[in-house]
């Protein structure tokens, strides 16, 4: 089950990020974004039905007074501007891009047999990628390096002098090629209060989010063997 959601979710990213997280299996990640696209258009076109719906019921009430006994070319007039007007709401786009893009990702699967992936998740990628790459340029002043512990049970303890606060239970560290996830957060001694303790991510985590841990930020890297 684990395995199908992962597959399922990444038949929204774009291939790049499908690269380095690969689908457990990648038949099925094209079977999602086609028939996920299929069952998106769907469904963001019912939710825009239905709303205009509600919409054009609650404006025609209140445009009633006013194209009583008008003749059918005023009242065809109305029935195409409270189209428009509604389809000018920032949700009915949401919901016209939506059932759009769904249609696109069926036939781009269905046709060619490629996995179109969502432009939104797309973004949200960039966004985030945007966001990393500013915070390493910003400069860093009077930091005390991490330390870094390698336990013999595989795991990992680091000791830093400022909170990670992106290290959840959620998220991927990176460290030489194996992937860790956050096992608990400790207090430590000054300068170094925040030590975390690592373990190793077991191989069907889903991946919610990935971050490659800096070793050169590690002034101190070490291995504690077995007494």
């Amino acid at each position: 089950m684990p395995g199908i959601l992962r597959d399922f979710l990444l038949s929204f990213c774009p291939a790049i990020f499908r690269q380095v997280v690969r689908p457990e299996v990648p038949q099925r990640t094209l079977q999602a974004a086609t028939w996920g696209g299929l069952a998106q258009f769907f469904l963001a076109a019912l939710a825009l039905i239905i709303q205009l719906k509600v919409y054009f019921v609650r404006r025609a009430h209140e445009l009633a007074p006013y194209i009583a006994g008008k003749n059918e070319a005023v009242q065809t007039g109305t029935v195409i501007i409270v189209t428009l007007e509604y389809l000018l709401h920032p949700l009915a786009l949401l919901w016209l891009y939506l059932a759009i893009e769904g249609l696109f990702r069926f036939m781009a699967g269905l046709i060619s047999g490629e996995v179109l992936p969502s432009f939104l998740v797309v973004l949200a990628i960039k966004a985030v990628n945007f966001s990393s790459q500013l915070s390493k340029r910003r400069p860093k002043m009077n930091l005390v390096p991490d330390t870094m512990e390698n336990l013999p049970d595989g795991r990992v303890r680091i000791s830093s002098a400022n909170v990670k606060g992106n290290w959840n239970a959620s998220i991927m560290i990176g460290i030489q090629g194996q992937w860790f996830e956050v096992e608990s957060l400790e207090q430590g001694d000054p300068p170094r209060v925040y030590v975390y303790l690592l373990r190793p991510a077991p191989p069907g985590k889903i991946l919610r989010g990935y971050e490659e841990y800096d070793l050169s930020s590690a002034v101190k890297t070490y291995t504690v063997s077995r007494p």
